[in-house]
């Protein structure tokens, strides 16, 4: 199913994780401008699902295969091994927060920063809020919100859908609910 094997062994279920021989494993490469937080996102999110769906034999496997292919990339492996450090701490934690709690939103401070790669960084942005505003603000936490800068793709293929005459989102919004 997907990327999974499921398996019947003496009557018990067995899964592994399924890779495409064909698959060319285009990771991030190093020099790519995205956050960093994409790169450890990428990487914790591949160990946790490995250590779900295998045995500790198959895990082992697929992360030595993992680091080879992110190697192959590019990415060197005194740069990995911190942050598969901090991944591998988290495995097996299944912790998930319940998106059903409602969050205070006027007590939230919302920052959003359009991301650059020499630009100042989540955890910049974090500290100074921390030195600076923190004590005499009203607000009991603080979200960045990073997004990614446009690009060519967003110019070249810039589409927009309307909506047809005398037809609001509110309206909308309201005959699913009704319905």
């Amino acid at each position: 199913f997907l990327d999974l094997n499921i398996t019947i062994q003496d009557s018990k279920l067995e899964f592994s994780t399924f890779q495409k021989p064909l698959n060319l494993y285009l990771y991030l490469p190093p020099l790519s401008a995205h956050p960093h937080c994409c790169l450890k996102g990428l990487i914790k999110g591949e160990l946790n699902r490995y250590w779900q769906q295998n045995s500790p034999v198959n895990f082992q496997e697929l992360v030595t295969k993992f680091i080879e292919r992110l190697n192959a990339r590019g990415h060197s492996l005194t740069d990995l091994q911190p942050i598969l450090l901090q991944a591998a701490t988290t495995l097996g934690n299944n912790y998930c927060p319940n998106p059903n709690t409602k969050t205070d939103l006027n007590k939230t401070l919302f920052i959003h920063w359009t991301h650059h790669p020499n630009g100042i960084q989540r955890s910049d942005l974090r500290r100074i809020y921390k030195q600076t505003l923190q004590p005499h603000d009203i607000h009991e936490k603080m979200i960045v919100a990073i997004s990614r800068p446009k690009n060519l793709r967003d110019v070249l293929t810039r589409s927009t859908l309307s909506l047809p005459e005398n037809i609001t989102i509110q309206n909308l919004i309201a005959t699913a609910e009704s319905q």
